[in-house]
């Protein structure tokens, strides 16, 4: 009898299976749900932040749909539609106008809904790649770079961020990508902070971009507005994000699709006017809150453009 044939006899008066892996069929990758689950992300909060990700539906119900005509915003009737690109959502009940000020109404207005927090998520295969994208809600944004906020911010209501984790065909995990402002940074998954499978971020305050460790974060012009960087220097402030060992987040996974939920479909801005502020003037508008997950760059081309960030 060969060693091969005294091994099987053994395996099965044991009751057991042997799975031929060398040579013979190998075990199925596993499936887009088993990736997503199993690279969730954990959230590592500053101390100061008082914001976490969220459901959108509290934003929702305290949102009123809006449409620019000749003499401004004017309501228009809901439901939420799909498309809808010249529309925006504005956030009745606080003002973004009033800056780091509106943060408390923001955040008492979340948690008025009592909801836990959440990330979204989707699978994508592109070519030999699996993109796993986690999409993160946040009701607003109130950067400064100071603690506590000074006379110079950056606001605007509504706040999407992502992190990605892009894996073999056989799920191996190979980079993981995370949103920083108008792009984001890549890194080996070898070197990505992490717990078990589960990637590490650091959610920086107020702007909620993120990173790969705690501490002081320089403004990177390959990824935030270089102007910008430009004016909180010359005001002899640092050009920072800052982020820290705060409070853990191990958000509830909700998976999406480009259409569903049904708000995943809504082309138009998740927020009013932001507002930018600097010292001896009055504040300025700066552009309306972003668009749904399904209109930026990282999901009409999975993969590809997460590859394209730089390296942090």
């Amino acid at each position: 009898m060969t060693l091969f044939k005294r091994l099987v006899a053994i395996v099965s008066l044991a009751g057991l299976t042997l799975v031929p892996v060398a040579g013979g069929v190998r075990p199925a990758p596993p499936s887009p749900a088993k990736l997503l689950a199993r690279h969730v992300p954990i959230l590592v909060l500053h101390l100061a932040e008082r914001f976490s990700p969220v459901p959108v539906e509290g934003f929702l119900a305290d949102s009123d749909l809006q449409r620019k005509t000749e003499t401004g915003w004017e309501n228009v009737a809901g439901p939420l539609p799909s498309g809808g690109a010249d529309l925006r959502l504005d956030q009745r009940l606080c003002r973004a106008i009033e800056g780091v000020v509106a943060s408390p109404c923001y955040a008492a207005a979340e948690a008025a809904h009592g909801a836990s927090p959440v990330v979204y998520g989707a699978a994508f295969k592109w070519k030999n790649r699996i993109d796993l994208q986690y999409w993160l809600w946040y009701p607003y944004n109130d950067y400064s770079p100071t603690i506590p906020a000074g006379d110079l911010w950056q606001v605007h209501e509504g706040d999407w961020e992502a992190v990605s984790v892009v894996l073999d065909l056989r799920g191996n995990p190979l980079v993981a990508g995370y949103s920083q402002h108008r792009a984001g940074k890549g890194r080996e998954w070898v070197k990505v902070p992490k717990r078990g499978a589960r990637p590490l971020v650091y959610v920086a305050l107020g702007s909620h971009a993120n990173y790969f460790a705690a501490g002081d974060q320089p403004l990177d012009p390959r990824t935030y507005e270089a102007v910008l960087i430009e004016i909180i220097s010359a005001h002899g402030l640092k050009p920072v994000d800052r982020t820290g060992n705060g409070r853990i987040v191990k958000p509830r996974l909700i998976r999406v699709g480009k259409r569903s939920p049904g708000w995943m479909a809504f082309a138009g801005a998740w927020g009013e006017e932001g507002y930018a502020h600097f010292p001896g003037n009055k504040p300025l508008a700066a552009g309306l809150g972003p668009r749904g997950p399904a209109f930026h760059p990282q999901w009409r081309k999975p993969v590809t453009d997460v590859l394209s960030w730089p390296r942090g």
